[in-house]
């Protein structure tokens, strides 16, 4: 999840692995040792270590002098707080149609994923950088990598099926070959389109701080329930960031027929029930908050941090 560091060499990264039949989701914020967290239906996550969120000072620095009076200082949770519910991103508006229609490319060969991919991610950056500037965050594109087998040498450990991490979407091909070759091509396709919005979203988050913000928060709470459900908020929000694209651009993509009725099949049935750990959100939330940031195409729709827990449950 993003090119965002604290302290020294911290990086958040998200990860998803799904199961070809049961949409299973993971995440993980990754530390110093960027570990990703490699989750497998009817196992529970693996835990790594959380940021240091104060940075220490340089050896040798001024010593800092102490006032006199009272110091205003701001609270970073309360700061954290408000980034997440009080975000511009939920004031920029509808998000524009990126005019795209859906990439020709099907997943029979690992270049064939890679330009499916690659075109999606274009027109992306071309809907969601207007909203971007116009809520009053610097714009930058994600970078992308398709990959095919293990790849020691990339910089995040990619033991899932999509990872955003440090300002890059990586996507593996190995699993669209496989089900586009053993399961349904057409929801194949749904699932690639969900997957590549949903790591965009992530971005989207980033960009605005909402995804440091939330880790955060999450970092901060003892009560494993309600750190559970933070996590929750924060992933529901991206897929329901990646409705918002779909929805955006369904008439030039399109959207419509017997593509929409498998996408709406795909996000309503890829849930967490599978994992103890419950940090993607149910099947019932998935299908909720996707459906939502479709049907409004505006990322006002996506405020899962202002929800009732019943709905990111």
């Amino acid at each position: 999840m993003g090119s965002i560091r604290w302290g020294r060499a911290v990086v958040i990264c998200a990860a998803l692995t799904l199961a070809a039949g049961s949409g299973v989701v993971a995440a993980r914020l990754a530390g110093p040792g960027r570990a990703l967290e490699s989750s497998t239906p009817g196992s529970a996550p693996t835990t790594s270590s959380q940021p240091s969120l104060a940075p220490s000072a340089p050896a040798g620095g001024p010593a800092t002098a102490t006032p006199s009076g009272p110091i205003a200082t701001a609270d970073p949770m309360a700061t954290a707080a408000r980034t997440v519910v009080q975000s511009n991103l939920y004031k920029a508006g509808r998000l524009p149609a990126s005019r795209c229609k859906e990439p020709a490319a099907r997943a029979t060969s690992p270049a064939k994923v890679r330009l499916y991919y690659t075109q999606f991610l274009a027109c992306l950056n071309k809907s969601w950088a207007p909203v971007i500037r116009k809520a009053g965050f610097t714009f930058s594109a994600p970078k992308l990598v398709v990959y095919a087998g293990r790849q020691a040498d990339l910089p995040c450990d990619l033991t899932s099926t999509a990872v955003y991490c440090d300002g890059t979407i990586y996507m593996s091909a190995d699993y669209d070959l496989k089900n586009h070759a053993s399961y349904d091509p057409l929801w194949t396709r749904t699932t690639m389109a969900f997957l590549i919005a949903h790591e965009y979203g992530h971005h989207v988050q980033s960009l605005a701080g909402i995804l440091q913000a939330s880790h955060l928060r999450e970092s901060t709470l003892s009560n494993s329930n309600l750190a559970l459900l933070e996590h929750r908020r924060r992933e529901l929000q991206a897929s329901c960031l990646s409705g918002v694209y779909l929805g955006a651009d369904k008439q030039y993509f399109p959207a419509r027929g017997s593509w929409l009725l498998k996408w709406r099949w795909t996000v309503r049935n890829r849930g967490d029930e599978w994992n103890p750990q419950r940090t993607h959100g149910n099947k019932t939330s998935h299908s909720r908050w996707s459906r939502a940031g479709f049907d409004a195409a505006d990322p006002a729709a996506c405020n899962t941090f202002t929800a009732e827990p019943a709905t990111v449950s």
